[in-house]
């Protein structure tokens, strides 16, 4: 938010000052088109859950995201620990009957892995969180190496879960999407 009132000041500059420079105006289109992809770049991909007292205030502290029915909140950092542009694939869902859960896997660069075991080693208590839109899907609660094998993160649900296949098909567009 901040952003883009700093944009709307400078046009308010440009406009008021009746300067003619191309330079002034091509400034201010950059800070528009700038803080408009800035705040939407990081609506997906895997954050850390900041947990917060609640005698503090939330402000200052990231941003509030809500899962799909709006039921659940969290406060989260500006950054996430892996983005979206480090998910290189993800698997078909698959039905284990015997479990009763459906899963995918989703992998991710070694980069992105490797600056999420970081986190993990220097923070074990971390809960993460898979944001997809600026929606959460759900908390990745196990996080054993054996979890990160292959540098993949498992992402689980209940039997046939409806949002299990949401969260497959918006991360399967996106990868797609980028891939072209």
């Amino acid at each position: 938010m901040r952003f883009s009132s700093l944009s709307v000041y400078f046009l308010v500059l440009l406009i008021t000052s009746m300067i003619n420079s191309k330079l002034w105006l091509l400034v201010v289109i950059l800070c528009l088109f700038t803080t408009t992809s800035y705040a939407q770049k990081h609506t997906t991909g895997i954050f850390a859950s900041i947990k917060l007292d609640k005698k503090y205030k939330a402000k200052g502290y990231g941003r509030k995201v809500y899962n799909r029915t709006h039921r659940e909140r969290f406060q989260i950092p500006e950054n996430p620990l892996i983005e979206v542009d480090e998910f290189l694939s993800v698997s078909k869902i698959t039905h284990d009957l015997n479990q009763a859960q459906s899963y995918f896997d989703i992998a991710v660069s070694a980069e992105g892995m490797t600056r999420l075991r970081s986190s993990l080693n220097a923070l074990p208590n971390t809960e993460l969180i898979l944001l997809i839109d600026n929606t959460v899907f759900g908390s990745i609660t196990s996080k054993s190496e054996a979890d990160f094998r292959f540098n993949k993160i498992t992402i689980a649900s209940p039997l046939r879960d409806t949002n299990l296949d949401w969260a497959y098909q918006k991360l399967d567009e996106m990868i797609k999407a980028r891939t072209k």
